[in-house]
């Protein structure tokens, strides 16, 4: 996988690119040192959830690109929960890399390695998935956050759910749930409109 981004760093005008799993993390980069891991693995996140949000409104979206002033990111899923992303100059030749974005997403689909992080990232899901006793408080929970922050919370509730997860799923920690989505909504008004929506199911 790594010679397969290391064939998009040889594109003219492509600075580096990054492979990210939304459960996984950071999986390769061949981009600067100035690139830091938290700092490419916070812009993997983003894009993943830009990418979501996208198809909500264009099912067939294929490649996302932003666009600054002294340089532009391409993003594109290659498969479910796993996220290619180049920077590049603002001269970089784009027809040249989304060939090859299309050449690398149908090689991916037959290397091993590509169906490991593929493999890995459903165990990895699997092992944070709530216990019966909890889905449906959790499910309630998701609704509610709708309810605050519309569409977009769907995405927003599965990465903190699944981050707040790893450190154990069970009843006694659903008020750390509760703060962590807290800090994602940011907003004081509508921290305590959730808070007033969550505080019965809590008590319960």
């Amino acid at each position: 996988m790594k010679q397969a981004i290391d064939e998009l760093k040889a594109i003219p005008g492509v600075v580096g690119a990054c492979l990210f799993s939304t459960q996984g993390g950071l999986q390769q980069s061949n981009l600067p040192g100035i690139f830091k891991p938290e700092k490419l693995t916070a812009v993997g996140k983003q894009l993943s959830k830009l990418l979501t949000a996208g198809r909500m409104s264009f099912s067939d979206i294929n490649d996302l690109a932003l666009h600054y002033d002294e340089s532009v990111v391409i993003a594109r899923e290659l498969c479910k929960g796993l996220t290619v992303f180049a920077i590049c100059d603002p001269s970089f030749n784009h027809n040249l890399l989304t060939m090859s974005l299309n050449l690398l997403q149908e090689e991916l689909r037959d290397q091993p390695e590509a169906q490991q992080v593929t493999a890995s990232t459903a165990t990895l899901s699997e092992s944070l998935s709530v216990g019966a006793e909890l889905e449906p408080i959790i499910t309630e929970l998701k609704t509610l956050l709708a309810k605050v922050l519309g569409p977009m919370a769907g995405i927003i509730f599965d990465e903190i759910q699944q981050e707040w997860a790893q450190q154990g799923a069970t009843a006694a920690r659903l008020p750390e749930l509760i703060e962590m989505l807290n800090r994602e909504i940011g907003d004081p008004d509508k921290i305590a409109t959730f808070e007033s929506l969550t505080a019965p199911l809590l008590q319960a």
